[in-house]
């Protein structure tokens, strides 16, 4: 187990809420603090300001922090200030390094050529954006936490400078020794295939390029691109072990009929809970009479091709809204049996007859023929 001293993401609402800085701005009964309230308060947020310019980054040594975080800042800074601030951001590390595993060929054959992106979680930031084929969107982890065995499954050679190399190895020991793991995500695939995703229906590489840029932005919150007309959520990073769980699963049996299919694309955030896709999930939906009058309706849900949960409707509640179509509400509960035979499975368009799924993520399948309401 190591000692670091990183700087979360979330300083600011977690500085502001530390019980030892309300002490030192309530209070001048400190080592080497002003008794003036405004000069207090202005050390405070000279120091607010330096932690905020420092998020994401990890020291080794509690010299290094101090260093980095008070040396700059005109006039000083109290003792009770910076043990305060050093004791926020200090972390314990358990050095076990999991190092992503090589995914089937198969996925790496429905990927085709794809760009993607390495993000740091410590500050949300992208900081590496490269293209290949295979597993080569883990090439520099696995370089960088020695994975030779893992090395040896990539199909192309890296083309990146030795100072690029050099330094995206780095970041990545970084990251890992400030406890945290790289995140991988894809932005656009199959660039270039004849057949590939995102290039047969987007009108070509150039259009797919510019999804990945999309996509890529998509990671830093706030992030506008404003030359675009509109469309912008449709394109979007997926992480890496979304696409391999979609292209790996199995496909989904034939669905029950009759049964309600819900696309609902937040059920497959990370660390979204059942409970939170369960409301997702429960609506308001453009539900037709004949969905609403059959008894425990099977409804199931996906988001990326892959079935995230199953229920069975109980009732629906309406959901008022301006206009004359009426909007539903589901209330339901989970139904084992067909968690069982869905969840994790993939599903795609033509189970139910369809060549795409519908923007609006209401497909009910209430016949073995055209799904209809």
């Amino acid at each position: 187990m190591a000692t670091v001293w990183t700087i979360p993401i979330d300083i600011t609402s977690r500085w502001l809420d530390n019980a030892e800085v309300q002490t030192f701005l309530a209070s001048n009964d400190h080592d080497n603090a002003s008794p003036d309230p405004r000069v207090r308060f202005a050390q405070f947020a000279d120091v607010t300001k330096s932690l905020e310019r420092h998020i994401g980054h990890t020291f080794s040594s509690v010299q290094g922090a101090a260093t980095a975080l008070f040396d700059g800042i005109e006039g000083g800074v109290p003792v009770a200030l910076k043990l305060a601030a050093l004791r926020l951001i200090l972390k314990e590390v358990y050095q076990t390094r999991h190092a992503p595993q090589p995914f089937p060929k198969r996925v790496g054959e429905e990927l085709g050529t794809y760009v993607y992106t390495l993000l740091d979680p410590r500050n949300r930031s992208v900081f590496y954006v490269g293209t290949g084929r295979g597993t080569r969107v883990y090439g520099y982890v696995w370089e960088a936490l020695a994975e030779n065995e893992h090395r040896q499954t990539l199909e192309d050679a890296e083309t990146d400078s030795a100072e690029v190399k050099a330094a995206t190895i780095a970041r990545i020991r970084e990251i890992f020794d400030s406890g945290h793991e790289v995140e991988h995500y894809i932005v656009a695939h199959g660039v270039g295939d004849a057949t590939g995703v995102g290039v047969a229906d987007s009108g070509g590489v150039a259009d797919a390029v510019r999804n990945g840029v999309v996509g890529a932005l998509g990671l830093n919150e706030g992030a506008v691109l404003a030359n675009l007309a509109g469309g912008a959520g449709e394109h979007r990073a997926v992480p890496v072990d979304d696409l391999v769980l979609q292209y790996a699963a199995e496909p989904v049996p034939n669905l029950p009929t009759p049964c309600v299919v819900l696309e609902v694309p937040a059920a497959s955030r990370r660390g979204v809970t059942s409970e939170q896709v369960y409301e997702l999930s429960r609506g308001a939906w453009a539900a037709g009479a004949a969905v609403r009058n059959t008894d425990d309706i099977p409804v199931i849900v996906f988001a990326d091709n892959i079935v995230r949960a199953a229920y069975r409707a109980k009732s629906w509640s309406s959901v008022a809204r301006p206009g004359d179509a009426s909007l539903w509400r589901f209330t339901g509960e989970s139904d084992t049996e067909l968690e069982s035979q869905f969840v994790n499975k993939r599903i795609v368009p033509a189970k139910v007859g369809l060549k795409k799924w519908p923007t609006h993520g209401w497909v009910p399948h209430l016949t073995q023929a055209r799904p209809g309401r």
